[in-house]
């Protein structure tokens, strides 16, 4: 299914291309997506990305120049700053999402996340990221709901193991934060034929939250092994407290992507296939 542009989002990316010269006016322009407050294109070699959260996108703009520095694993670079009109552009990193890909608990990918998670939690701009204090038991609650609407995509015995993990009280909500990318996974990882991870893109969500978030969608999408090694490069040894946040929230994640594949399965694909792929360890008793 294409996304269709308007004349005015036609105008618009031609007008920039114009007058920042970094894709020609002539360029065909597609639609990437369109949110409540997001809109992304793709034109010629570049992403552009226009939000009506000004301050979001002034945030999210000051972290990726930040990163830039911090880390030798590849982040989105802006371009292209508009602040008064919440518009950036950056060039497309090389390298494809690793959720195409099977294999994916490598330790090249593992330093790779080690080290740009680590410039994320070090760099100055962190301190300006939002907090994003949504308590675990929303979360659970929401999980809950999703479970109905996609109980018609489980088989009986994933039903069973999945209502029997939401029966059991979420872990209490932390109070204290550290800087997370906040949505993680294999779809925002890119790696090249050989494997080396070639960018860590879409930083929307970038929060001060638990960290138990980031760790749970490389545990839903790598695998509990990888994901634990991350962690304990991060923040040392994983306690069985701390493992059952990183499994709920692995959960609740896996949960959230299968409602977010069925609702457009045909250019979704690859999250119900992820899904179909991860389900056994995210659910898994032990790791």
């Amino acid at each position: 299914m294409t996304l269709e542009l308007s004349a005015d989002d036609r105008a618009r990316i031609a007008e920039l291309g114009m007058r920042y010269r970094l894709w020609s006016p002539a360029e065909e322009p597609t639609l990437v997506s369109r949110g409540g407050e997001n809109t992304t294109f793709a034109v010629g070699e570049y992403i552009v990305r226009c939000s009506g959260d000004l301050d979001a996108v002034n945030r999210e703009v000051e972290l990726l120049d930040a990163l830039a520095g911090a880390t030798s694993v590849p982040t989105p670079t802006p371009e292209l700053h508009e602040p008064e009109s919440g518009t950036f552009a950056y060039r497309r990193l090389r390298g494809a999402p690793l959720i195409h890909r099977r294999h994916r608990d490598t330790k090249k990918i593992r330093h790779a996340l080690i080290d740009v998670l680590s410039a994320l939690r070090e760099s100055p701009r962190a301190s300006r990221l939002p907090v994003d204090p949504y308590p675990n038991e929303q979360w659970h609650a929401d999980a809950a709901e999703t479970y109905t609407a996609v109980l018609n995509h489980l088989d009986g015995e994933q039903a069973r193991i999945v209502r029997a993990f939401l029966s059991e009280p979420p872990p209490p909500t932390r109070t204290s934060t550290v800087a997370q990318h906040n949505d993680l996974g294999a779809e925002h990882i890119l790696v090249d034929d050989a494997g080396e991870v070639t960018g860590i893109i879409d930083w929307t969500d970038a929060a001060m939250t638990d960290p138990a978030r980031d760790i749970g969608s490389l545990y839903r999408d790598l695998g509990p092994a990888a994901a634990l090694r991350v962690g304990e490069s991060l923040d040392g040894p994983i306690t069985e407290d701390e493992l059952r946040r990183i499994r709920f929230h692995a959960r609740c994640k896996w949960l959230e992507d299968v409602a977010f594949g069925i609702e457009d399965p045909w250019t979704r694909k690859p999250y119900l296939d992820n899904a179909t792929i991860t389900f056994d360890h995210t659910f898994a008793a032990d790791p």
